[in-house]
């Protein structure tokens, strides 16, 4: 399991890496205390399993630098892992492509579980942010298949692009698609999911415990 810390206080880093090292014996952990740093290290072809991603960083604050991540390598997984965890933050987080948000006040427990959850392909969303959010899940409480509740394989494929804050029109080039289409299959996910827009069908999801199928990585 390779995995990259983006943060830049010591004591949380050296914290996840002792978790880390719990959930794998000989884990790959590189570090990077600066965005530009990650940013240079992915740049130059690393690709890891998982990246854990402060929102503060002395020279990237907020989402900037999720937003980047996602845009440049929306095959690699990232958690926010903050200590800034108010509602706002957590959705805006999500709706910017993250496949978690773990606040630094969670115990040892809630960490291990969201990782694992995320690095089996689920979303990870605090469970008070779902219960304040107002989005009704299925009667299909946890579905071990999209296809349960009639969604196409091409649906999961554009569900799976929508998770991970890709924009329509990097989608349809993704999955050489039309414009229309692309919209055709959004409506009919957010049908489907009972919901109004991505953000709380990432909500629906992760209540749903539906694991989405990863992408392989780009070379």
């Amino acid at each position: 399991m390779q995995v990259m810390i983006i943060e830049d206080q010591p004591l949380v880093v050296e914290g996840l890496r002792s978790v880390l090292t719990g959930m794998d014996s000989e884990p790959d952990i590189r570090c990077a205390l600066l965005a530009s740093r990650a940013l240079s290290m992915l740049r130059s072809g690393l690709r890891p399993d998982l990246v854990l991603l402060d929102l503060n960083l002395p020279d990237a604050g907020g989402t900037s630098l999720l937003t980047e991540l996602r845009q440049e390598f929306p095959d690699v997984p990232v958690v926010v892992i903050s200590a800034q965890d108010d509602r706002d933050t957590i959705t805006r987080a999500i709706d910017q492509g993250a496949m978690g948000f773990i606040s630094k006040s969670s115990n040892t427990a809630i960490l291990v579980s969201a990782l694992q959850l995320v690095m089996k392909g689920g979303i990870y969303v605090p469970h008070q942010v779902l219960d304040d959010h107002g989005v009704d899940h299925p009667p299909q409480a946890h579905i071990q298949d999209l296809a349960d509740i009639g969604m196409t394989p091409r649906q999961i494929e554009v569900l799976t692009l929508m998770i991970e804050g890709m924009p329509n029109k990097l989608i349809c080039r993704e999955l050489g698609i039309s414009d229309g289409t692309c919209k055709t299959h959004i409506s009919a996910i957010l049908r489907l999911l009972d919901v109004r827009n991505r953000t709380q069908a990432v909500f629906a999801l992760s209540k749903m415990g539906v694991k989405l199928p990863r992408r392989p990585a780009r070379d």
